[in-house]
């Protein structure tokens, strides 16, 4: 499908994949509606009037160009969740690249083997970019030297220059979760939803899912307003797996320095050992305060959670699957 403009409103980026309806079906020419847009498209498909489309965007210039994604594509693409956190092991494929590396295959290897107390905001916030989860969009931006700083594009290149082998299967591997991790993003960002894969080595899975929310009050008093930072607070999920501790849900509620937070354990016993340490946490806590903060058992495996997060709406992948 090739479409002139319109990627500016739709803020599409290459290799995104989006949702859109078919609004009205035809032989070579349609209207789809993405988000609250609608265009009109040259297909080589026939489309039928409500149909619903998975679309990666291919090119954004001077064109887009869409291409209708296969069920059975995407079903492989969610398949390889189940295998989230066991195959995404970047630690040891990072030691045997680094001596010989550059600095990003070494710069990760130290952070993705930090202890969790040495680990700062701040880190957080530029781990997507270290794994090269914008590569895509900062080469659409001519920013070509950022794009080559982050792990998929050192990935893509050790592949081109090795050849085949060993260690050229294993970068294809990684780069394959790492593209997992940018339909994860791209889909859920659709939902105003940051998405950032934790793959450290003390965890074996995690993920934050990050949402800026607006004031209950300022929703009620001006329910079509602009949302400004005065008005918005962040809630924040972290859903984890540890070897000890087991699958752990922790919800954060962010508004201005007060911290609400709870925390899900995957049973009781875990529960009661969290909540004993809880005095402790609030002691660390240096930017904000600690408003309230309750601890229950209940928390899900962390695949399962982001599984049916991701599946579009109407399409079953578990059922089918089974």
């Amino acid at each position: 499908m090739n479409r002139a403009g319109e990627s500016q409103a739709l803020k599409l980026v290459p290799y995104q994949i989006v949702q859109a309806t078919v609004a009205e079906g035809g032989m070579e020419r349609v209207i789809l509606k993405i988000k609250d847009h609608r265009l009109a498209a040259d297909t080589k498909v026939p489309l039928r009037t409500g149909q619903r489309l998975n679309l990666q965007v291919m090119a954004t210039s001077p064109q887009i160009h869409l291409r209708i994604m296969e069920e059975a594509e995407l079903r492989h693409l969610f398949r390889l969740l189940h295998s989230f956190g066991r195959s995404i092991r970047l630690a040891p494929f990072l030691e045997d690249a680094a001596p010989d590396a550059k600095g990003v295959f070494q710069h990760l290897l130290r952070l993705l083997g930090s202890d969790p107390v040495e680990i700062e905001g701040m880190v957080l916030a530029r781990l997507w970019r270290d794994l090269g989860l914008n590569m895509e969009t900062l080469l659409a931006q001519g920013r070509g030297m950022e794009a080559l700083s982050g792990l998929k594009a050192q990935l893509l290149m050790r592949m081109n220059e090795q050849g085949n082998n060993t260690e050229t299967e294993k970068a294809a591997a990684l780069l394959e979760h790492i593209n997992l991790f940018q339909l994860c993003r791209y889909r859920l960002a659709q939902e105003n939803v940051v998405f950032l894969p934790l793959p450290f080595e003390f965890l074996e899975q995690g993920y934050l899912l990050a949402e800026r929310q607006r004031r209950r009050e300022d929703r009620e008093e001006d329910p079509g307003g602009a949302d400004d930072t005065g008005a918005a607070v962040w809630k924040m999920n972290l859903n984890l797996k540890l070897s000890v501790l087991g699958n752990l849900e922790i919800q954060l509620l962010f508004e201005g320095q007060v911290l609400r937070m709870r925390i899900l354990c995957e049973d009781p016993r875990t529960a009661r050992i969290v909540s004993a340490a809880m005095d402790r946490l609030s002691l660390q806590l240096t930017t904000v305060s600690l408003f309230s903060c309750s601890v229950d058992a209940g928390a899900r495996d962390p695949v399962m959670t982001l599984l049916e997060r991701l599946a579009p709406e109407g399409d079953h992948f578990l059922e089918a699957m089974v």
